[in-house]
């Protein structure tokens, strides 16, 4: 039977079918021997942004990019100190190969400084209509990835950051685009002003669905429209210590088992799995209507409803082994306001072209929504920077 990644097993193949590797998207991309800009200005410093940044530092254009939120990642982070490994609060997972982590950075050596495992979970438990059942036949067909002793962040933060660390602004939300003259204009609520031949805008598409950005002259209708129907839902993840491990390493609410990723999930898993730790480490993922009654609650009252749903399926044991929680509410984020996008309105392919567009061959887009049949995960939005920085240099 043929192993399926969870980002598959999760969502609907697209009408291209399973996901290509980055390498093949970007082999003919020959980004570097373009004519090139003097100057580009990258709005978002998350995977996309610093993606983006890091790709025409090397391409030897000068960059500013700058950030809303007081650290860089997006919806990349990392908690030290936590557990005896540093944890994902967003993006965890390796959603193809360990090699695209090389083509990320257009270099296969790091492969030999990045420690991965494989994720293979052995007990799968689903919890429906207040009934527990084993389901363990889906070890035969899920497989995946995921760091060792490392996070996404840590990779950005050692392979890409240095390259791009001193052109950061952090705290700078911005405010306008302005692209009617002979260069764009970049303001932020601060004052700030940043001047460029290109912009980059790698903003999650929540916040130009939330018009958080003036554009002048505006986005075309059709354009707008495009952004508006992409759908990006609520998202929150939590992890839980625990004194003792009474849960599998995985277990499934609801129609976990056959929902896709554009559909409601919730799910919790045994955080710790393969990565040596000593330490007993629950994490929650849920995402959509299935985050919903726990995005709007305090942190304290998200740990207590979860504890008070495990021991309701394992007979109290997590109120009796519970240490500590911490909770990233992605919903509340305010430069964020979600998890990740998962659906387009009508013809997906048709709408993120739309989105793509260039305004006037000067204003250009990237992000994990753009990432095409890797859309909602890190490399898709890596592989969308990769592209848009394409476009520019060759613009």
């Amino acid at each position: 039977m043929t192993e399926i990644t969870r980002h598959l097993f999760l969502r609907q193949c697209l009408a291209l079918g399973l996901s290509s590797s980055l390498a093949a998207a970007l082999s003919a991309t020959g980004v570097f021997g373009a004519s090139k800009p003097s100057k580009v200005v990258i709005v978002g410093a998350g995977a996309a942004g610093l993606t983006a940044g890091y790709l025409l530092r090397r391409a030897g254009v000068e960059v500013q990019i700058v950030e809303a939120a007081k650290q860089i990642g997006g919806r990349v982070k990392r908690l030290k100190g936590f557990a005896d490994f540093p944890v994902d609060l967003g993006a965890e997972w390796i959603h193809d190969e360990p090699s695209v982590l090389g083509d990320i950075v257009d270099d296969p050596s790091v492969l030999m400084d990045v420690e991965t495992i494989d994720y293979e979970p052995q007990q799968f438990q689903s919890w429906v209509d207040g009934r527990l059942k084993q389901q363990n036949w889906l070890r035969r067909v899920y497989a995946e990835y995921k760091f060792k002793t490392t996070t996404w962040y840590g990779f950005f933060e050692r392979f890409i950051v240095p390259t791009v660390r001193d052109q950061i602004h952090l705290n700078s939300p911005v405010a306008s685009i302005d692209y009617s003259g002979s260069q764009v204009v970049v303001k932020t609520k601060r004052g700030q002003v940043f001047k460029g031949d290109k912009v980059i805008v790698s903003v999650p598409v929540t916040m130009l669905q939330r018009d958080a950005i003036r554009f002048d002259p505006p986005m075309p209708k059709a354009q707008s429209r495009a952004i508006r129907g992409v759908v990006m839902g609520d998202g929150i993840k939590v992890f839980v210590e625990f004194s003792k491990r009474f849960y599998p390493d995985v277990l499934i609410f609801d129609r976990g088992t056959k929902v896709a990723l554009g559909g409601d999930y919730k799910t919790v898993y045994d955080a710790a799995f393969g990565k040596g730790s000593r330490r007993h480490i629950l994490g929650l993922f849920a995402v959509n209507a299935q985050a919903g009654p726990y995005v709007r609650l305090s942190d304290r009252d998200v740990g207590a409803k979860l504890i008070g749903e495990l021991d309701q399926i394992y007979g109290g044991q997590a109120s009796r082994y519970y240490v500590k929680h911490v909770v990233q509410n992605w919903s509340k984020e305010p430069y964020i306001r979600g998890s990740y996008s998962y659906d387009f309105d009508d013809a997906e392919f048709d709408s993120m072209a739309e989105i793509l567009a260039p305004l006037q061959q000067r204003v250009f887009f990237a992000g994990e929504a753009l990432g095409g049949r890797n859309q909602a995960t890190v490399h898709g939005a890596c592989q969308s920077a990769h592209q848009t920085v394409k476009r520019v240099l060759a613009s």
